[in-house]
């Protein structure tokens, strides 16, 4: 006798009829996005069991464009022919004794803003072109407060010089990374990580007496996506000896341009695939001494403050939190790592002595020099 009851197929066996690599870790499968929209993210698929395995729908999400649910269980219908879904129109399908609808079935709809969404639309962009940029206030301008700063952003990083053999030893940007020992002086600096004089006509204007002789240009970028072309950066102002530089308002020297829910992703060499452990910190000088020092394959992001929500613990082998050593910041983290400990995700925290944070704290692990 027939069953209305659709047989779920497990994760793992739809892992293992992917036409396209995988990776697993924490329970969650991370494949293609050029399954559910024909992307070319590797790893922003992500699937597990439901809540009850062979019965509750298959649970998906694309960290990419935030597709449809329904529409990326049957475009994996389709690329598999297992049933994963449990939507009306599958049903339908089940109990005429016909395959698993596939993705004509429920076109993929716009991707909708949701919480924990990792991309949200951009807003109309208002800061029209470099030309009139530089008829502003000679060739120094940037967007005024409220506007977005996206398309400024961009160019910022494009002026930005990469890193290719280190900073020679006289070098500002040198001389910040030796005062605390961040980085070693024979590597390049992370491919996420540039340098901007402040003699280029691009870099920002300050205040009348600001001493930075330039700044390190981070490149902000979806954790899911970390080469996309950098619409947010940071800069962090240095002076000729390598110490804080005062260029803004407020004795600042850090400014960030650009929007959107991204953070600075360093990392070693060059990107592969491969399950990452990932460190979540608040400073660039933070995020290079934690990636000077950490286990490979390892993935810091920086400026995170405490926007844990963000972060889907599945994409990586474990979490490691570096809070700074104040309540709020500690609080925030020890909610995060409860909830994922809670999920069966490894965790652990940082905990620093008073008056330190990643860039000033004794670390131990072994230095990949």
């Amino acid at each position: 006798m027939r069953t209305n009851r659709i047989p779920i197929a497990a994760a793992a066996e739809l892992a293992a009829r992917l036409p396209y690599p995988h990776t697993s870790s924490g329970g969650w499968y991370r494949t293609s996005t050029a399954i559910c929209h024909g992307g070319d993210n590797k790893t922003a698929l992500s699937f597990r069991d439901g809540d009850r395995p062979g019965d509750s729908p298959l649970r998906v999400h694309c960290h990419s464009h935030n597709c449809d649910p329904t529409a990326v269980r049957h475009a994996l219908q389709q690329a598999t022919g297992l049933w994963l879904c449990r939507c009306d129109a599958c049903f339908t399908a089940f109990r005429a004794g016909q395959p698993p609808p596939g993705a004509d079935a429920a076109p993929p709809q716009a991707a909708q803003q949701a919480p924990g969404n990792l991309r949200r639309p951009e807003r109309a962009n208002r800061y029209r072109s470099p030309k009139s940029a530089e008829n502003g206030a000679q060739g120094r301008s940037e967007p005024g407060q409220g506007k977005d700063t996206n398309a400024y952003a961009a160019e910022l990083w494009a002026a930005a010089q990469p890193s290719t053999t280190g900073p020679a030893p006289q070098h500002p940007a040198a001389k910040w990374l030796a005062e605390r020992s961040l980085w070693s002086s024979a590597a390049p600096l992370p491919e996420s990580v540039r340098w901007l004089p402040r003699s280029h006509h691009r870099f920002p204007s300050g205040q009348t007496d600001s001493n930075a002789a330039g700044a390190l240009v981070m490149a902000m970028r979806p954790l899911d996506n970390p080469t996309a072309p950098p619409r947010k950066i940071q800069l962090v102002t240095i002076d000729k000896t390598g110490r804080k530089a005062c260029h803004w308002p407020d004795n600042a020297d850090k400014r960030t341009y650009g929007a959107g829910p991204f953070y600075g992703l360093l990392w070693r060499g060059r990107l592969r695939m491969a399950a990452y452990d990932l460190h979540v910190c608040e400073g660039l000088a933070d995020g290079l001494r934690i990636l000077r020092y950490a286990t490979e394959p390892a993935l810091v992001a920086v400026c995170a403050g405490t926007s844990y929500a963000r972060i889907q613990p599945g994409y990586f082998n474990k979490i490691t939190l570096w809070p700074d050593a104040d309540e709020p910041g500690l609080r925030s983290a020890a909610k995060a790592a409860q909830r994922w400990a809670d999920q069966g995700y490894p965790v652990s925290i940082k905990r620093l002595a008073a008056g330190h944070d990643p860039a000033s704290a004794p670390l131990q692990e072994p230095e990949h020099e």
